[in-house]
């Protein structure tokens, strides 16, 4: 097992509606997460974001789904008042969405500089890396 990684909401929702290009490859991620051969940290807005992206998608059973991403092995960090602050100013700084920043904050505060995302917006943070899900299998 190598060094906690932080996992994007994308993992999860493509994973679920089984996205043409990143279903596989996310539904084995989540597979290696229930395996304990990744160790994954969230952070309690990845919960919410999946929740928005399958009620656009019409999923049925939301409450049941982000309650299935909370049954697996992985830890969750809440957000605090000083990372939406900090989010706030990164989200400025760095061009980033302030959900993006958000989870760069808290990656930052929790000592995780590895993401799991096909979000390639995460490349213009310099101190972290990004894990594409269908490369991810190479880099463990």
């Amino acid at each position: 097992m190598r060094n906690e990684l932080y996992i994007d909401s994308n993992i999860f929702l493509y994973s679920i509606i089984m996205d043409p290009r990143y279903g596989k490859p996310c539904a084995k991620i989540i597979e290696d997460i229930y395996a304990k051969r990744v160790k994954a940290l969230i952070s309690s807005i990845v919960l919410l974001e999946v929740a928005n992206a399958l009620r656009k998608y019409r999923v049925p059973n939301l409450s049941e789904r982000v309650k299935g991403i909370l049954s697996l092995p992985l830890r969750v960090a809440e957000v605090s008042i000083d990372d939406a602050l900090r989010a706030i100013e990164l989200s400025e700084r760095l061009k980033l969405s302030p959900y993006d920043a958000l989870h760069v904050a808290v990656m930052d505060r929790e000592g995780v500089n590895r993401i799991v995302t096909a979000d390639k917006d995460f490349d213009k943070v310099g101190w972290i890396t990004r894990a594409d899900p269908e490369q991810l299998q190479a880099q463990l």
